[in-house]
């Protein structure tokens, strides 16, 4: 059960997160029930602190995350880019215990995996709603309820490693952000960032254009996700931060080294030349389509009439699906050091 430190209406710093580098709102080790942080639109629950994200945050969504982990594992090869960074933040230390903050947890995925890895390292992951969680954690992982668009001064030289993977739709300043995030740090940490492009792109990898129904080239799937970046934006969200991260990094002052990495994968196994890109593909379309699925909650507060969202939705998991379209998405990483 989900445990809360404090009372709501009494809650002191001193009873807040014990354990923890930084008092925030909530702490808890399990997440079996965050009723007062969901609610349920047009039948997903979603979450009730941040209205810019608008994407569901139930059980459905956290498996997806699952699997959207599992396929970025597969393509960086381990569980992080920058793994010299990373592992030189991370070594054992005499006098004090390396930390690990994962912004954006979702699933918890990512930080159980980590808290693995690195047995001697304190790891939280925060987000908007618990992770759902089926597994007895490791003692050195936890999660906490927060939300990023409300900065982190909480956090202030407080970790060793910040992770921030896939939240620009639910961030409405992600410069502000990073500045956030690099303040988080201790010198000599590293700030670890990954998200994937709303854009698709054809064969060529090049971006794919929009297309009107009718005419050579339109894709629901690529309908979908302009809809969707168009939805997003309107809601107040930072989207385009997969391709600006490295140039925002640079501005910051108290960071160095930033280096970007992209990956493209394409959505279904129509291209693949060994067996672990066709894995990587079908899985990649899998998670695409509960996406796609996903967005319906999205759609419709903006909006759209039920019977359009339902024909763009069918429509593009069944082009999908059936391999009718031959198109890449592309994933964005980037890291930088802090400055000693």
């Amino acid at each position: 059960m989900l445990r809360y430190q404090g009372q709501e209406d009494d809650i002191s710093m001193s009873d807040l997160r014990p354990g923890s580098p930084a008092p925030s709102l909530y702490s808890f080790t399990s997440s079996v029930d965050g009723r007062v942080m969901l609610r349920s639109v047009y039948g997903r629950i979603i979450n009730t602190q941040n209205d810019t994200y608008f994407l569901p945050a139930d059980n459905e969504e956290h498996r997806r995350l699952d699997l959207q982990h599992h396929i970025l594992t597969l393509s960086l090869g381990r569980l992080y880019p920058a793994a010299e960074l990373v592992w030189k933040a991370l070594r054992p230390r005499l006098h004090r215990t390396p930390t690990i903050l994962d912004v954006g947890t979702g699933s918890g995925r990512w930080a159980i995996d980590m808290a693995v890895e690195f047995p001697h390292c304190e790891v939280v992951g925060v987000d908007l709603v618990p992770p759902q969680i089926d597994e007895v954690l490791p003692n050195n992982c936890r999660f906490e309820i927060d939300d990023a668009n409300l900065g982190f001064a909480h956090y202030r030289d407080s970790f060793d490693v910040v992770h921030a993977r896939s939240i620009s739709s639910g961030i409405r300043d992600f410069p502000l952000l990073l500045q956030e995030l690099a303040r988080a740090l201790r010198p000599g940490g590293v700030v670890l960032l990954g998200d994937g492009d709303m854009q698709l792109f054809d064969e060529q990898q090049r971006p794919l254009a929009l297309s009107e129904r009718g005419t050579p080239g339109f894709s629901w799937t690529h309908k979908v996700f302009f809809a969707a970046y168009n939805a997003m934006k309107n809601r107040g969200a930072n989207i385009d931060s997969p391709s600006m991260s490295p140039t925002w990094l640079r501005s910051i002052d108290s960071l160095t080294d930033v280096g970007w990495h992209k990956v493209f994968i394409p959505i279904g196994p129509w291209q693949y030349n060994t067996e672990r890109e066709r894995i990587i593909a079908e899985m990649i379309c899998t998670d695409c389509m509960q996406y796609i699925s996903g967005m319906a909650p999205m759609f419709l507060s903006e909006g759209f009439l039920p019977e359009v969202v339902d024909t763009m939705l069918r429509e593009a998991c069944a082009e999908l699906r059936e391999l009718r379209v031959h198109l890449y998405s592309r994933w964005n990483f980037a890291w930088a050091l802090k400055k000693v």
